[in-house]
């Protein structure tokens, strides 16, 4: 009778010790976002086999609403969801049948989402930039830096370039009416510097494709953009600091795109900036009108070039490359949720 006793107190040890590890080890739901009416992304606590996050038979939301695709993210703590309609302004219940933990959201009118590098932003890995540097001789290879942690731009006619790749994310979320869009920004950390003078900074609409340096501060590989080389062979890349040569190229229509001009010659933004390591924010209508434009065409998605205008000293930000993620560049877009809403965008 006695081994019996102890017999069962042993199993029943074990049996809490292995259950205790199994909540241990269980993944939770903790955060739902909604973003469109036919598309939810959740964030997990952990990573997600990739087998199981993509089986869409393994989610519900209540009030039923049918899911129809499930994408596990380059951040595998991370699945987008393709559903069936949403109502504006209704609480949903979303489960997975792996996980015990249940999620409440609502769909607003009108929603913000963020693009860039890292886990803080919704949506991630679409994010280039790179640093064209101008060589004193202005005769050799320009340096194409692309695997720094920092972005420069400077009197000399040094520039950067920034673009986030929006195509899958509005896609994917069933937004396609420019209109949809009520405002973006782009907003970068300044570092510190000697000097606290304000410069100003512009911001001219990319018209070619180009491509990141793979090295750090060294000159160039002949197959990389630069001031005196582009992607190909016998396109040039105009003089610095590479801005659109002829007027009425301001990049806004799709036929502005002919291959031909780099860079815009209009100018969407003009801001006074200092080196003080905060963040700064780039707005302005004509930056919302560009990403009206690359939701309507996403091919023609190059991003913006940076420079210097009549500034005396240098200005250098921080890059996707950085080690603290909350310094990289992010886009910021606040949406309409709903298509086929009015929105007037005109100032």
């Amino acid at each position: 009778m006695k081994k019996y006793i102890t017999l069962t107190c042993i199993l029943c040890f074990l049996f809490a010790v292995t259950n205790s590890q199994t909540d241990d080890d269980k993944i939770s739901i903790i955060k739902a976002v909604p973003l469109s009416q036919t598309a939810i992304q959740l964030q997990f606590d952990s990573e997600l086999d990739h087998e199981e996050a993509e089986n869409h038979l393994f989610y519900t939301i209540t009030p039923k609403v049918e899911i129809e695709l499930a994408f596990l993210d380059d951040r595998p703590n991370r699945v987008l969801l393709i559903t069936s309609q949403f109502e504006i302004g209704k609480t949903y219940e979303v489960t997975h049948k792996h996980v015990d933990s249940k999620v409440e959201f609502k769909l607003t009118a009108e929603n913000e989402i963020t693009f860039g590098a890292g886990n803080s932003v919704t949506f991630s890995g679409g994010l280039q930039d790179t640093s064209l540097i101008v060589n004193k001789d202005r005769k050799t290879h320009n340096n194409n830096v692309g695997a720094e942690p920092k972005l420069l731009c400077n009197p000399t006619g040094t520039v950067f370039f920034v673009a986030f790749d929006l195509f899958d994310a509005f896609e994917d979320m069933g937004i396609r009416d420019p209109k949809q869009v009520l405002d973006a920004t782009i907003s970068l950390h300044a570092h510190k510097s000697d000097s606290d003078a304000a410069q100003t900074v512009i911001l001219r609409r990319v018209l070619l494709p180009w491509r990141e340096g793979r090295g750090k501060s060294e000159r160039a590989k002949d197959d990389e953009l630069t001031y005196n080389s582009s992607l190909h062979r016998n396109l040039p890349w105009n003089k610095p600091p590479a801005q659109a040569m002829l007027r009425g190229i301001d990049g806004d229509r799709a036929s502005d795109y002919n291959g031909s001009e780099d860079v815009a010659h209009r100018i969407d933004g003009v801001f006074e900036i200092k080196p003080d390591g905060k963040r700064h924010t780039f707005k302005s209508e004509l930056i919302t009108d560009a990403v009206r434009f690359w939701v309507a065409n996403p091919d023609y998605n190059y991003g913006y070039l940076f420079a210097l205008r009549d500034g005396t000293a240098p200005l250098v930000f921080s890059s996707k490359e950085s080690v603290e993620e909350k310094l990289r560049p992010v886009l910021t877009i606040r949406y309409q949720t709903q298509s086929g809403m009015d929105t007037d965008t005109s100032e």
